[in-house]
């Protein structure tokens, strides 16, 4: 076991029959976050079996999370072979940001991670050829498409409200990356301005729906309006007259943009994951009564599978599309 006491393993109770063979092995996906870090065991089915948090600390840079990861890694392989018997056959991680070969781009919360070649330096702490790397949401979005809410949907949307927002396009079975593998950031979307208004934009260091919409936002606004910063579930449930104006400003908005995407992408399906789904019985209907009024052919709105660790799930999921049998097996 590790000695960092930062570092919990969480047994997860495993449902499988006693005696049942795992031809195919084991993989490990990692989450790094800007609050914390999980790696996880998971079984040939992708069900986790094991998990180790704690705190990623980016204010540290990236070297000591990354050796961290890897002993956490480390330690769940060992603990496949002793105590299931099963080989890890690949490893997989996801990050925030527009991760390439050499660095990740937009990615504020994990400070000294623009010049990181994550996938080489994972490989090397690992001691393993390759590990897959994917943006966390798109990551939750080929979890959702492969294993939950947006299987069979063509073409699909993944919708992830938390801390940030942001999406993911899922088309004939796939992910799109988006021609820089920035398909999704809907953080930057212009939500619309009063004419003569200053412009928001990128390129002045805003992330303009985000800032209106996210969770960190709609905490700020409420703290300095209210006196309180509420999380997402508070504000839309609150009966406070103030908040139910704020928790409806953000749900308008929200709901515009995604009726925007809807109109230009003609989805099947819009999921929607992420933290502040703890109101979802607000904000799914909101959604959807916006989506019926705006769209000619209205998307099913649905909650996604992995609400929770939807990022997570992604890195296993990403690791078991990469999966391959070890050479002498």
């Amino acid at each position: 076991m590790s000695t960092d006491p930062a570092v919990r393993p969480e047994p997860v109770p495993h449902s499988r029959p006693r005696g049942r063979s795992h031809p195919d092995g084991a993989v490990i996906g990692i989450d790094f976050g800007g609050t914390k870090t999980e790696v996880a065991l998971a079984d040939p089915d992708g069900t986790p079996v094991r998990r180790i948090r704690f705190a990623t600390r980016p204010e540290q840079g990236p070297d000591p999370v990354l050796a961290r990861a890897g002993a956490a890694a480390r330690e769940l392989a060992a603990y496949a072979r002793s105590a299931l018997g099963l080989p890890v056959l690949a490893h997989a991680a996801v990050s925030p940001g527009v991760i390439r070969p050499d660095r990740i781009l937009l990615t504020p919360n994990l400070p000294g991670w623009e010049n990181l070649a994550l996938a080489d330096r994972l490989a090397l702490e690992l001691g393993v050829e390759s590990v897959a790397v994917a943006n966390d949401v798109r990551a939750g979005a080929l979890a959702e498409l492969r294993r939950g809410a947006l299987r069979g949907a063509d073409p699909g949307v993944y919708l992830s409200l938390g801390t940030g927002v942001a999406a993911a396009l899922t088309v004939g079975g796939r992910v799109l990356d988006g021609a820089h593998r920035a398909a999704g950031e809907i953080a930057y979307l212009d939500p619309g301005r009063p004419p003569g208004a200053p412009v928001a934009a990128f390129a002045d260091g805003h992330a303009p729906l985000e800032e209106l919409v996210g969770g960190r936002a709609l905490a700020e606004r409420s703290a300095a309006e209210l006196g309180e910063a509420l999380t997402a579930d508070r504000l839309f449930t609150s009966p406070d007259p103030g908040a139910r104006r704020i928790a409806r400003e953000a749900l308008d908005t929200l709901a515009t943009a995604v009726a925007n995407i809807a109109v230009l992408l003609d989805p099947e399906r819009v999921v929607v994951g992420g933290g502040m789904m703890a109101a979802g019985a607000v904000i799914l209907p909101a959604l959807a009564e916006r989506l019926d009024r705006a769209v000619p052919f209205p998307p099913t709105v649905l909650p996604a599978r992995f609400t929770a660790d939807a990022s997570l799930h992604g890195a296993i999921t990403l690791a078991l599309d990469h999966r391959c049998v070890p050479a002498g097996r």
